[in-house]
């Protein structure tokens, strides 16, 4: 059940130690599993959020079609099919390019599935590490880049927007924070063994934290208290809105800004009118209480699966770290949930924790908790209703 789910839910989190003990079909299964969940989550973005008030892409020249009156209608299934296309020809591209680069046929099929989905699951214990290549490191790099870009974004570049494309505030952000996280593990970590290696290394780290993927090729566990705790922040934040990857997601985070200095601009001009925008776009104000909203949630089931996990006996690093990394299905954290710590030490009950969290991640919290709200209030509407009948009948009584 936990390998399924941290499948279904792109996230690398695996209770098989030792991978290359598995048969093909098995290994081949796992890919699968991430692959079409990554392709179902942005499915549920385009198809079923909009319908929970949980709003899509902030970018209105790479929108998706949120604003459609039917899940079936025939835009939604013209874009599920566009997006499917696009999907299935990144994974492609991305397998050809492991192939070009070395890997063997099998090894560069499953790869590209677990890195365009940014899910993770590696054939092989030492992730990416395992092939001591440069340049597979750097194709690494490009398909999870690719994987946590928003796939709007993707298809107005193959359709000769670029314009509009270079306009999104939520694409230079994301290239930012990669960029920026990158030169800073670079200089304080050294992670590599010459300036070339520390740049490669620290790209792989970066973009596989931002892009939420879960590959690896150094043990960042056991860096500097500091790098380590910008990695899981990374990790929280997560990938552009409408791609595959996780997370509290760059454009709410964006939006979370200009709201935060919209309400320090009025304390200090109380008779200046000012809107939230994310780039170019003002997002009204319904908008903006969903989103406040979400934080709360993102935060409170955070905060819940900090205690949980610590109930279930993990130290506090481990539980802090896991359980915004398996919310933000990315999965590899600090303590016991390092990248070469086998998560089997955590417990059944650890394991548990973990799988909720992984499942509330990658819905965007809102259909689980509505179901849980709904499951708790049933009998009490059962017997409100039960009683006002029962009132009502008596009323009617000579």
């Amino acid at each position: 059940l936990m390998e399924s789910t941290a499948g279904f839910t792109t996230t690398a989190l695996s209770v098989i130690d030792d991978p290359e003990s598995l048969g093909r079909g098995i290994l081949f299964w796992r890919a699968t599993t991430q692959w079409l969940g990554g392709f179902s989550a942005l499915a549920a973005v385009i198809a079923v959020l909009p319908f929970l008030g949980v709003s899509g892409p902030a970018d209105p020249r790479a929108r998706l079609p949120t604003e459609s009156p039917h899940l079936n209608s025939g835009h939604v299934r013209r874009v599920l099919a566009r997006y499917f296309a696009l999907y299935v020809t990144l994974t492609l591209v991305g397998a050809m390019l492991f192939l070009v680069g070395g890997m063997g046929p099998f090894d560069a099929a499953t790869y590209a599935l677990t890195t365009i989905s940014t899910g993770g699951f590696a054939n092989h214990a030492g992730s990416f590490s395992f092939f001591d290549s440069a340049l597979i490191e750097w194709m690494g790099v490009a398909g999870m880049f690719l994987g946590g870009l928003s796939l709007a974004i993707v298809w107005s570049v193959l359709r000769g927007r670029s314009r509009n494309v270079l306009g999104s505030r939520e694409l230079w952000a994301y290239c930012a924070l990669i960029a920026a996280s990158t030169a800073v593990f670079a200089l304080v970590e050294s992670p590599g063994d010459s300036l070339l290696a520390n740049i490669r290394i620290s790209a792989f780290t970066a973009t596989s934290a931002v892009s939420s993927t879960g590959h690896w090729v150094t043990n960042w566990a056991e860096w500097a208290p500091g790098p380590q705790w910008i990695l899981v922040i990374l990790i929280g934040l997560g990938a552009m809105s409408g791609s595959m990857g996780g997370g509290f997601r760059i454009a709410r985070a964006m939006a979370l800004f200009s709201y935060l200095w919209r309400e320090l601009d009025t304390q200090l001009r109380p008779g200046v009118v000012k809107v939230v925008r994310v780039g170019r776009e003002v997002i009204d104000e319904p908008r903006v209480s969903r989103i406040l909203g979400y934080q709360v949630l993102y935060v409170g089931m955070a905060a819940a699966g900090f205690v949980a996990l610590g109930l279930a006996g993990a130290d506090e690093v481990t539980a802090v770290s896991g359980s915004l990394s398996a919310l933000a299905t990315f999965g590899p954290a600090l303590g016991d949930l390092g990248v070469t710590q086998p998560l089997s030490a955590m417990g059944r009950d650890g394991l548990l924790v973990l799988l909720v969290l992984m499942f509330a991640g990658r819905v965007e919290l809102y259909p689980l908790l509505d179901g849980v709200v709904a499951t708790v209030t049933w009998p009490l509407r059962r017997l409100r209703g039960g009683v006002a009948a029962r009132v009502s009948d008596a009323g009617k009584e000579p």
